[in-house]
């Protein structure tokens, strides 16, 4: 049975107002310079903070109380219950990045968001994202458009990369067994995009492609929590999105490239093969 557009909107107005609730949250603590940092699975490069936990519990306890049949992928998995799950079934399956971009939420670096997306059926079909720092509200609904701050947003029309903005995330150079393949892909879009660009959050790079203030980005080796809301938002804009190489994006395993125009994201493709096909950087 197909997703209806009423179903949708309840559940768009439902959740509209506890992301805007998140936003406080998560402003309250961007906000108290003293927040106590910890680190999951002991790496020194993976932080987590009380509002992290806070935030995803608000948003579960909320939903659950409302639709308690509902599921969860979320980053922090504080609810431990036949709820949150690592699967995606036709059940309607809520995605939740309680604060994307931790590392900037701790130093006050305002490219941070609380990300929301749902799945029905396993089809995306309404996203929200919350940068309070930066007063910028972005929501999507499947085949509705995009919106920041309720003002429609498109992606850019840019085609070539030589002309291109191009977002790439330089921290995952500290996972031993991924630096190289990226050190390479880094070296090759980054040698000819008129800019690249690394924010160490990965919705708001999103958010920023389907607005058009950045012309493309690249992320691979990533979690579905850092990309449903994102995704949505970027076709919604009327951008692309595929896997990186040409496929069809997967939201559990979400390796993308995406962009304003298909002929800058084939440009990039092409790339990341070339980078892809050499053992070292810049050849063989």
């Amino acid at each position: 049975m197909a997703t209806s557009k009423s179903q949708v909107e309840e559940l768009y107005d439902f959740i509209f107002p506890l992301a805007v609730r998140a936003g406080e949250i998560l402003l309250e603590g961007y906000q108290n310079a003293g927040k106590k940092v910890d680190l999951k699975d002991g790496e020194f490069f993976n932080v987590v903070t009380a509002y992290d936990n806070q935030i995803e519990e608000f948003l579960m306890e909320k939903i659950l109380a409302s639709y308690p049949d509902h599921k969860f992928i979320g980053e922090e998995d504080t609810h431990k219950n036949n709820n949150v799950t690592k699967e995606l079934t036709d059940a309607p399956t809520w995605i939740i990045d309680p604060i994307d971009g931790t590392s900037n939420f701790i130093k006050q670096i305002p490219h941070v968001s609380v990300s929301i997306g749902l799945c029905i059926q396993k089809k995306i079909v309404l996203g929200v994202v919350n940068n309070p720092t930066q007063n910028k509200l972005y929501t999507a609904k499947l085949g509705q458009g995009a919106f920041c701050n309720g003002k429609p947003i498109q992606v850019s029309s840019c085609q070539h990369i030589n002309d291109a903005n191009v977002a790439y995330e330089v921290c995952l150079l500290h996972a031993p067994k991924i630096r190289n393949k990226h050190i390479k892909r880094i070296y090759h879009v980054g040698s000819n995009a008129r800019r690249l660009l690394a924010y160490s959050a990965v919705v708001d790079s999103l958010c920023m492609v389907a607005a058009g203030n950045l012309d493309a980005f690249h992320i691979e080796d990533m979690y579905p929590w850092d990309c449903a809301a994102g995704y949505l938002l970027i076709r919604e804009a009327g951008g692309v999105v595929t896997h990186p190489y040409g496929g069809p994006f997967d939201i559990m395993k979400p390796d993308l490239i995406c962009a304003g125009t298909e002929t800058l994201r084939a440009e990039i493709e092409q790339l990341i093969r070339k980078a892809d096909q050499e053992k070292h950087v810049g050849g063989e």
